[in-house]
């Protein structure tokens, strides 16, 4: 049975196949001649779901094994052994690789959660864990004789009782084993010394209880009374005792009693007082407590118990005095406060009663009252360890101010030095939609900084409200810290717990202030993903939220660019924003490749603003871009020409091939580009023999003479130039033949100068004219004297008139001032001019006699849909005729 079929079972199922499996593992150590009843005794108890995922075969080898290490000769008393050994367990169905720690011990109490406790102090994590408490009978050399399940041994009465330990580790190293093995050794051997005294530390107590207060002390009698109540609080089941000492008073000195030590203070190394690492006796701080009027104090040793929970010791000091009222000394008693002494109301615990009542007292409240009710919850949710260890003074403050974050929740730190200066207490709260374990360990790593100490606890807690709790004690060094000045900290940890979300409502202030700031923080403080948060600052977003205010239905698209200090300078970032639809890939890259750049990497984030439908949604395209020759990118100058060219590439209103390279390299905008673009569109029509690809890279490869090209078409058409046309246009045609002179390339040169002569053969344009909405019209068109063109095929036309567009290209033949002819929609895209004048050579053979010179015209559309959807085709047809006609 695998794992995965345990736990899909029922919880009396999975006891049905444990008992199955642990009796499949009896008979195998049955037939190998072994006592199979062991197999129930060891895996009796173990959890059904950690017991699946072996087989019967698997167990029954552990059960031998672990049988044979019990039967080792050992005496009652003598201390644990143990044993690490490795292993290829059968675990789910295959075997992997473990460390099988055993440990045979006489029964005590706390062996098993003592042990748990350091395996996870040492971030060990068990796979199985049986723990049999086993009637033992051995010989005079501690040989074994006979072994029972714990129910036979009680039944029996006679027999000796041993813990036997069986866990599974995830493989350990030789030195993890070494060092694992070591703190168990302690483990058990603090544990015996805490249960063999145990008895005698209890009475101990009782005895201090009933002796405090009979000798004359100057202490008040309340205070007295006080701490005989608590002591026998703790002798109630409120106290788990490990450890006391004595010490007297010898002058100067404080030597400790012999024979006084009991429990883990019996071992010669065991100082419960350190200062970082220095082991203390008294220091000046403990002299000063014992010149106090108090017999006792509760507070944290400086070690970690080792016995029950893995937790810092806590120490109650109780003074003693001689028959004339004089301190003749302490005893110290270490253990570990039980969960019921964290539990009773602080109203009903000695010592605590009486801090709650003072505190309640100074603030002079009702405790009926809301605010009496309030004061008195802070109280008894109040950290139990530090409520026994504050000041009255200290815990009024904290007090008060814990409930005044009720009515206005914010970070607040309150922080108090432990009297010996050992270590720092601090109750830290932030918002709880802030708070998550990252962000403790954070805080807990600033504070520990800021003392100049050590992170040795962090205590989270969720009281009622916006606000979560987290306790920390920092350990200092053995030279102390100063206190901490608490504004200075909270201002910290605002940073800290401030997210993304605030500092983009900040940034949003900061740029606009007032109602639209608000307005912008409530739309977009949730709307980017982490990806985006993870990968740009608030202040990067404030300008993106500028771009996506900016986008709707007229207008869907947006691009930016931009330069971080770690890309090159022929690199550039280019954000793109679609609103509605994310951009594939595949139609972003060819794009960019025919404006000059390659792709390096991209990233696609996703922007819900608050209340929008799914309609509204924005992706944003992160895209690292670079200049595909790797020459240095101007970006101030060519920023601008840039985004408008991608714009209109993305909205159609421009083609995308390799005339758009003319932005980039010529420092052309885009419509000078598509100027450029319908030439060479026209001279393809005319039958160069360079196809366009080509033609835009030789108008790449010489950007200078291009830019003069253009030059020379304003020259000639700009209406906005004033001035001596002539004179201009003849400087320019002047420059451009001396550049002309230094290309090597006789294809380029024969390509350069039939551009410049369609410029000198174009009479009229409608290239400057804007349209009815002020935009740049949709089609470019030249009338050119055909008598000018280079190398036009014959016949040649009086004039001819080019038009351009993105959706549509067509010609208009005229042989006279006076002609007339018919239109013709073309499906031959790269020679329709050739159709066209096949239609002119005919009409002139046939009709010589009555129509002497005619004219002809064609167009070819150039963004139809499939013919499989005859009406949209039929329409985008018809709209390219329109933009045809009324161009001409």
């Amino acid at each position: 049975m695998t794992l995965e079929t345990a736990t899909a079972l029922s919880s009396s199922e999975q006891k049905t196949a444990r008992t199955g499996l642990i009796e499949a593992a009896a008979d195998i150590v049955t037939e190998q001649g072994g006592p199979g009843g062991f197999v129930r005794d060891l895996f009796g108890r173990v959890t059904p779901e950690d017991l699946a995922s072996y087989d019967a075969g698997t167990l029954a080898d552990l059960a031998a094994r672990a049988r044979a290490f019990l039967a080792e000769p050992r005496r009652p008393g003598e201390p644990a052994r143990l044993r690490l050994s490795e292993g290829a367990l059968v675990r789910g169905g295959r075997a992997r690789e473990m460390t099988i720690l055993e440990v045979v011990n006489d029964n005590r109490p706390f062996l098993l959660d003592s042990t748990l406790a350091e395996l996870t102090e040492q971030g060990l994590s068990p796979h199985l864990v049986a723990h049999p408490i086993l009637g033992i009978e051995r010989d005079g050399g501690g040989g074994l004789i006979r072994v029972v399940g714990e129910t036979t041994a009680d039944a029996q009465g006679s027999l000796a009782r041993e813990s036997f330990i069986h866990i599974h580790l995830d493989r350990l190293a030789a030195e993890a084993g070494e060092r694992l093995l070591d703190a168990l050794a302690a483990v058990y051997r603090d544990v015996a010394l805490a249960t063999d005294d145990h008895d005698a530390m209890l009475a101990r107590v009782a005895e201090l209880a009933t002796d405090l207060g009979r000798a004359p002390t100057p202490m008040p009698e309340s205070e007295t009374e006080e701490a005989r109540a608590f002591l026998e609080w703790l002798t109630e089941g409120q106290f788990l005792l490990l450890g006391m000492q004595q010490h007297g008073i010898d002058g100067e000195g404080h030597p400790l009693v012999e024979g006084s030590s009991l429990g883990v203070l019996r071992d010669p190394g065991a100082t419960p007082l350190r200062r970082g690492r220095t082991p203390v006796d008294y220091t000046p701080e403990i002299l000063a407590f014992l010149e106090e009027p108090q017999p006792l104090i509760i507070t944290k040793a400086s070690v970690k118990s080792r016995v029950h929970r893995s937790a810092f010791l806590d120490y109650v000091g109780v003074k003693l005095f001689s028959g004339l009222g004089k301190l003749s000394g302490e005893v110290r008693i270490v253990g570990l406060f039980t969960a019921s002494a964290y539990t009773s109301p602080a109203r009903e615990v000695p010592v605590l009663r009486r801090k709650v009542e003072a505190v309640v007292q100074r603030a002079g409240l009702d405790p009926t009252s809301h605010a009496g009710r309030s004061l008195l919850a802070v109280l008894e949710s109040y950290p139990r360890d530090d409520l026994f260890q504050i000041d009255i003074e200290r815990l009024y403050r904290f007090t008060l101010a814990i409930a005044a974050l009720a009515d206005r929740p914010r970070v607040r730190v309150l922080s108090r030095p432990d009297r010996f200066g050992r270590f720092v207490s601090l109750l830290v709260y932030v918002p709880k939609d802030r708070y998550d374990s990252a962000v403790r360990g954070r805080i807990g790593t600033y504070l520990a900084e800021a003392y100049g100490g050590r992170l040795s606890a962090a205590h989270p807690d969720y009281p009622e409200g916006s606000l979560a709790r987290i306790h920390y004690i920092i350990g200092l060094s053995d030279t102390g810290s100063p206190e901490q000045d608490p504004a200075t900290l909270e201002a910290g940890i605002t940073a800290l717990v401030r997210t993304w979300g605030d500092a983009l409502r900040e940034a949003l202030a900061e740029a606009h202030g007032g109602d639209q700031a608000r307005m912008l923080a409530a739309r977009y403080g949730d709307a980017f993903s982490a990806a985006y948060r993870d990968n740009f600052q608030p202040e990067v977003a404030v300008a993106d939220v500028a771009i996506l205010e900016r986008l709707g239905d007229s207008q869907p698209r947006a691009v930016q660019l931009g330069r971080r200090q770690s890309d090159s300078a022929a690199q550039v970032r280019l954000k793109v924003f679609s609103r509605g639809a994310a951009i594939a890939l595949s139609d972003r890259v060819p794009g960019l490749e025919n404006l000059g750049f390659r792709v390096i990497n991209e990233r696609t984030y996703r922007v819900v603003p608050t209340g929008v439908e799914d309609g509204a949604r924005i992706w944003l395209h992160d895209m690292l871009i670079e200049r595909a020759t790797g020459v240095a990118i101007d970006l101030d100058a060519l920023e601008r020409p840039l985004e408008t060219a991608m714009l209109a590439i993305a909205d159609g209103t421009a083609e995308s091939d390799g005339y758009n390279r003319l932005v980039l390299e010529a420092a052309l905008p885009w419509r000078e580009a598509a100027l450029l673009r319908a030439l060479g569109r026209y001279l393809r029509q005319l039958r160069i023999r360079y196809g366009q690809d080509y033609l835009a890279g030789t108008l790449s490869r010489h950007a200078g003479i291009t830019r003069d090209i253009v030059a020379l078409f304003r020259a000639r058409f700009d209406p906005a130039l004033l001035g001596d046309r002539a004179a201009r246009e003849a400087g320019i045609r002047a420059g451009i033949e001396t550049a002309l002179a230094e290309v090597t390339s006789l294809d380029d040169d024969r390509i350069l100068r039939r551009f410049v002569n369609l410029v000198e053969a174009a009479v009229r344009t409608n290239f400057f004219p804007s349209g009815a909405d002020g935009h740049p019209r949709e089609t470019i068109s030249f009338k050119f004297a055909c008598a000018r063109v280079t190398a036009m095929p014959l016949p040649r036309p009086l004039f001819e008139i080019f038009v351009y567009a993105p959706r549509v290209e067509g010609v208009h033949l005229r042989f006279g001032y006076v002609a007339r002819g018919g239109l013709r929609w073309s499906d031959r895209p790269e020679d329709f001019r050739t159709e066209i004048l096949g239609l002119v050579k005919a009409q002139q053979v046939k009709n010589a006699v009555i129509v002497p010179v005619g004219a002809k015209g064609g167009f070819f559309p150039k963004r139809l849909p499939p013919a499989s959807d005859r009406t949209a085709w039929m329409q985008e047809g018809t709209e390219s005729y329109r933009i045809f006609i009324r161009t001409l």
